[in-house]
């Protein structure tokens, strides 16, 4: 009966999302099915066929999914409420209508900073929720970027701008960046975008840490690269509205992909052929994917722990041991682990063999013959079917 209760809560909470998300998107975004965004330019860059299920499928969100996205928006949010305390002129959500060989293309720009005369500088802010802060960008998120900071350099001085209030009502509309900015902003800003400095930035949240990427300029490759995707992805939805092409006809993420894990149209996907069925081994795999997903928890506690206990140690003010009574510990300082910067030494050999005059040797070839290749080794890949 509790067991009962609690599904009922948990299914309350992920239709209140669900429609808070669905009232959310009409409000901002609009139908995404007639015109093709900055995201699923990332995403088709990713995986086409995810991209083009997005487009034409319905979406099955499970609560997990829903709170993830939500907790992208949470994290939008908080950070335009910071950028407005410091009294910055900020567009949040600026929208960008434009068309690329025939293809309806909107991009919208989570925040948009802008300083006028003298300094005449913008700055685009992309946010991005993720479970754990990743070391570099992923390249969908870069091709995003990009795709943004070359339509705003590309359509400065032309009509296609917009911006909506808070609850999606429509303020400004088809107006150049500069009008824009001298209505909503009171601000002068030059005719031209090469008149100003601008960049864009990636910012990526956690639930406890917060890393920038960045700055990036215009780039025409990468907006080549960018509108590329788009005029593909709209092809392909073309010709699957008009009964040409079907999903399994469309090519899909290759090798090893963490999306795929995660991807809702994973079901059918033509990259896992239909194999042999031994239902019986579900239950192993359940208990798999719980037993792992307790050890990444405690590896969590324990990191924390250790974190507690190195702040205690560093405010005793002592170097020795701290004794407890069954046990004691001491926080020392260990040195780094030493590691060989490939790269690097690979222009070390390619300046010291031009100066001995030895410039026709391939370096590449050289490090190739003093790597070593560990032996083959058995895995296991599970994968969630959505």
């Amino acid at each position: 009966m509790e067991q009962d209760r609690t599904e009922g809560l948990r299914a309350l909470i992920r239709q209140g999302l669900q429609a808070v998300a669905h009232k959310d998107t009409l409000a901002h975004l609009g139908d995404r099915s007639s015109y093709v965004g900055m995201s699923d330019i990332g995403q088709h860059w990713e995986c086409p066929r995810a991209a083009l299920a997005r487009k034409v499928l319905p979406t099955t969100n499970s609560l997990e999914r829903l709170l993830t996205l939500q907790r992208g928006h949470w994290f939008e949010s908080g950070v335009g409420q910071a950028l407005a305390s410091r009294g910055l002129h900020v567009f949040p959500q600026l929208e960008i209508n434009w068309q690329h060989q025939g293809v309806p293309i909107k991009a919208h720009l989570d925040f948009v900073l802008v300083w006028g005369a003298p300094v005449n500088a913008i700055r685009i802010l992309e946010v991005k929720s993720t479970d754990k802060l990743p070391s570099t960008p992923h390249d969908s998120h870069l091709l995003q970027l990009h795709g943004q900071i070359g339509l705003l350099t590309k359509a400065w001085n032309k009509p296609v701008f917009s911006l909506r209030a808070e609850d999606g009502t429509l303020l400004h509309e088809k107006m150049t960046f500069p009008q824009l900015c001298r209505v909503q902003l009171g601000l002068n800003l030059p005719a031209t975008a090469a008149e100003a400095s601008v960049e864009a930035w990636l910012l990526c949240l956690s639930m406890k840490e917060v890393k920038a990427f960045g700055p990036y300029g215009f780039n025409q490759a990468m907006l080549d690269t960018a509108l590329d995707h788009a005029v593909q992805l709209w092809g392909d939805l073309t010709a699957h509205r008009a009964g040409n092409l079907s999903l399994s006809q469309v090519t899909c993420a290759q090798g090893f992909y963490p999306i795929c894990s995660y991807c809702e149209y994973n079901g059918d996907c033509p990259k896992f052929p239909q194999g042999v069925q031994m239902p019986q081994w579900e239950p192993a795999l359940e208990k798999l994917a719980a037993l792992k997903e307790q050890r990444t928890a405690l590896d969590n506690e324990i990191k924390e722990m250790e974190t507690v206990l190195k702040l205690v140690h560093r405010q005793s003010g002592t170097r020795d041991w701290v004794d407890t009574g069954n046990y004691r510990f001491r926080m020392s300082v260990a040195a780094g682990r030493s590691t060989l910067n490939r790269e690097a030494l690979h222009e070390e050999l390619t300046a010291i063999f031009r100066f001995e005059g030895l410039g026709n040797i391939d370096v590449d070839a050289l490090l190739a013959r003093c790597e070593r290749v560990g032996s083959p080794f058995e895995k296991l890949s599970i994968s969630p079917i959505n």
